[in-house]
């Protein structure tokens, strides 16, 4: 049996336009996941931040580094730290990001691509971040 190995394709900064903050990330590929599959990695500054989103396929986060927040719509934020795992079902929407003293990274696992982009919402607000973050 081989070994395989995966490979950086793509990397770069996430505009603002769909994120508040500095936030980097690299696109892997390999010959061993789906064509219908991505794997990213994500790197969000201190106090960066996603806009509230919902996505067309399913969606896992696999939390690598430092602390970060999850979110659903209506619910509680969720702090994650490293190892854990979020998996985000198709249409629920949500936003995640860095805490205000922590970089946050993490590893997406992106499926079923042929369904499209899912739909980018508002930003989350100074605001709301920061009255979530003193909890």
């Amino acid at each position: 049996m081989s070994t395989n190995y995966s490979a950086v394709i793509e990397e770069g900064k996430v505009p603002n336009t769909y994120m508040t903050g500095d936030v980097s990330y690299k696109k892997q590929t390999s010959d061993i996941h789906p064509e219908n599959t991505v794997i990213k990695e994500v790197t969000f500054e201190p106090c960066a931040r996603s806009n509230w989103h919902s996505n067309a396929g399913l969606h896992m986060l696999i939390a690598k580094e430092g602390m970060g927040y999850y979110q659903e719509r209506g619910r509680a934020v969720r702090k994650l730290q490293k190892d854990e795992v979020v998996t985000i079902l198709p249409g629920v929407e949500h936003w995640y990001g860095a805490t205000p003293f922590d970089k946050f990274s993490y590893v997406a696992i992106i499926t079923e691509v042929d369904k499209g982009h899912g739909v980018w919402l508002e930003k989350v607000t100074d605001g709301e971040y920061f009255l979530l973050s003193s909890r």
